[in-house]
């Protein structure tokens, strides 16, 4: 699963990434979310780090932490990430946590968490973030409202309830989506055209 799904289909208090930079080396932070946190983990003996990631490290400010292992031995870098993580999850256990490494012996750990409730998983590369699709109109057309008028008004017969008031407005605008619906009824509702008082609709035409 990449992050580009994860980050872009619901709202989370926080997006954590935390990065395995004895693993991936090649890391691209402009494919981030700009509101998300990174930590990267790197080893005791680690004295350089590539130039490129540190000038994208940059414009994260305080929200990036470096943070070097202490000590050696197998998987303690593993270790590491998997502690911050804890910690991080018993702070803000609706966060979303993402780990960028190539090692599949997180992937254990992160099922376990998930099942849990908690939003984790791991990737070995970042994707570009996914776009958020752009809102219908909820404004409606004042040609299409005056038009919703003129056929309420000529109609012998206006529907009594809401609910048939909304499959009348549906069958009248068929090419219309469900929020240009929904706008042009609150539009009557707003203006006063439409009245509910009690189960029935009250018309001000």
């Amino acid at each position: 699963m990449s992050c580009a799904g994860l980050w872009g289909g619901w709202h989370v208090a926080e997006r954590v990434l935390f990065v395995d930079l004895e693993n991936v080396h090649k890391i691209d932070l402009t494919r981030v979310q700009p509101d998300s946190r990174v930590l990267i983990f790197f080893g005791e003996h680690q004295k350089h780090m590539p130039q490129a990631l540190v000038v994208q490290a940059q414009p994260f400010g305080k929200r990036l932490q470096w943070i070097r292992m202490s000590g050696q031995g197998r998987n303690a870098l593993d270790f590491h990430i998997a502690c911050y993580l804890g910690q991080e999850l018993a702070a803000r256990p609706k966060a979303e946590c993402i780990v960028l490494s190539g090692d599949a012996g997180f992937d254990p750990l992160l099922r376990h968490l998930r099942s849990l409730g908690h939003h984790c998983s791991r990737v070995a590369v970042l994707q570009e973030p996914r776009q958020r699709p752009k809102p219908e109109p909820t404004v409606p057309d004042d040609a299409r409202f005056a038009r919703l008028i003129k056929l309420l008004r000529n109609g012998t017969a206006r529907p009594a309830r809401p609910k048939s008031l909304a499959s009348q407005v549906k069958s009248w605008f068929p090419k219309l989506g469900e929020a240009e619906h929904r706008a042009l009824l609150q539009r009557l509702f707003s203006e006063v055209v439409v009245e509910e008082t009690g189960r029935s609709l009250t018309y001000h035409l």
